[in-house]
């Protein structure tokens, strides 16, 4: 008989369902929206990974009672009194007893490496690290929020472009490209005008962090400052990597890092620069993309759980299998 299992990554904005068989096979996929367990709480959780579910199992014909295990990774959950109260949710469900709740940077960690250790760094607007060391032991860095910490993000490159800016306008620093272009981006006559809508909260975080990708430019272009920015974000991301590889205990081993998140698609400088960081734990490191998304890393732990070996024919076969599958509007 057929076993089946379901893979959950869920955020704060929206939700990935993958339904997949004991050997890797896509069997179908799905998408809802936001079930971060800390901003919507657990009714709404329960409703939106419930409403998936059916709408996942009735569009491949696959009944309830073969699916064996459900793991949930989801934004919020990084406690372990939130995750039991995640999984009593599913009580009084025909999945009673088949779900398991951990954080989304667990399923994260799990499809960049296939289950095996390694290192993720994940940088968007926040920025946090995750490793994991051959004996599944779990450790982080970072991701304090934009107010205390989330050094390297967007808005951390962002936030120092306006600041490179702003010394620019008042002569207490050196003239940068990056005040004209981010006075072009919000259209606004003189840089200074962008003072209140800031601490109105007209231009919050997300935009601060979107003015990144003018930074990665400019840098191309030579800017001093802007090239700066970028070697400051890659140092501040490999010191968060540096202090997950001393805690695993990866002193002078082979590193695998993952990079996830939208500063990565422009990487060349902030891969020499967390490197440098790194070679202080360790000279053999690989800087790659993740193997996986985070819903796959989500159906390979939901395999371990049910006692499914997780081996290079496995591997190559779900990645031959999403290859070929279609994925949901």
């Amino acid at each position: 008989m057929n076993q089946y299992i379901v893979g959950v990554d869920g955020g704060g904005t929206k939700t990935d369902l993958v339904l997949i068989d004991r050997s890797g096979n896509v069997i179908g996929r799905e998408r809802g929206g936001a079930t971060n367990f800390q901003a919507i709480g657990g009714k709404k959780v329960k409703e939106e990974i419930s409403d998936c579910l059916n709408r996942l199992l009735n569009s491949t014909n696959v009944p309830s009672h073969k699916v064996d295990q459900i793991f949930l990774g989801l934004a919020g959950a990084g406690r372990e009194s939130d995750r039991n109260e995640i999984t009593a949710l599913f009580s009084d469900t025909e999945f009673k007893g088949k779900v398991t709740v951990d954080s989304d940077a667990v399923v994260a960690l799990a499809g960049a490496f296939g289950t095996a250790p390694g290192i993720i760094i994940i940088s968007g607007t926040g920025a946090i690290c995750f490793g994991m060391n051959h004996e599944g032991k779990v450790v982080r860095s970072g991701g304090w929020g934009y107010l205390l910490g989330d050094e390297g993000s967007g808005y951390f490159i962002g936030r120092e472009a306006l600041i490179a800016a702003l010394k620019d306008f008042d002569g207490r620093g050196e003239k940068t490209t990056l005040r004209t272009e981010i006075e072009r981006h919000f259209n606004l006559n003189s840089i200074d005008q962008i003072i209140p809508q800031i601490y109105q909260n007209k231009i919050d975080r997300t935009a601060i962090a979107n003015l990144a990708p003018i930074v990665f430019d400019q840098a191309k272009q030579g800017d001093e400052h802007a090239e700066e920015i970028i070697r400051h974000s890659g140092r501040e991301l490999g010191v968060l990597a540096r202090a997950v590889a001393q805690k695993l205990n990866f002193m002078n081993e082979e590193i695998k890092v993952a990079l996830i998140g939208s500063i990565f698609k422009q990487k060349d400088i902030l891969i020499n620069e967390i490197s440098k960081e790194l070679f202080e734990v360790s000279w053999n490191i690989e800087i790659k993309d993740p193997m996986f998304e985070p819903k796959y890393g989500a159906a390979l732990l939901a395999l371990q759980k049910i006692g499914v070996q997780i081996d290079e024919p496995l591997l190559k076969n779900l990645q031959y299998s999403i290859s070929q599958a279609k994925e949901p509007k």
